[in-house]
This record gives structure tokens, sequence and C-alpha cells, in this order.
């Protein structure tokens, strides 16, 4: 019983902080240009390239 009541419990401070997540996140789209959110805090001109390499497979064409 007590098991129980501490997994409904932590889930619903999960989905509480989830929604606050997503609450926050509408609150700045709301605030940016065209309704985007940023996906980095550092520009493009001093981002570092990343390379992918792949094993070779066949998985990829």
């Amino acid at each position: 019983m007590r098991k129980t009541h501490r997994k409904i419990v932590s889930g619903a401070l999960l989905c509480g902080c989830a929604l606050f997540t997503l609450y926050g996140a509408s609150r700045i789209a709301e605030r940016a240009e065209n309704g985007a959110l940023p996906t980095a805090l550092t520009d493009l001109d001093n981002e570092k390239p990343i390379i992918v390499l792949d094993a070779g497979h066949g998985g990829s064409t």
C-alpha cells in the first residue's frame, strides 16, 4: 500500500513538473519572434561543426 501511494505521488509530481515546463516554454515562444524557441545559447559563428561517422554496415544510403 505504501509503495503504491509513493508511486502515485511521484507520478503526480513528475506530471506537474512537465506541465510547468511546457507552460514556461509556451510563454517564451509567445515573446519570441515568429513563435520560435531558441535551440542553442551560442551563435552559429562560434559553433564547432559536428562530424558523424557511419560504421558502413549498409544501414544508411
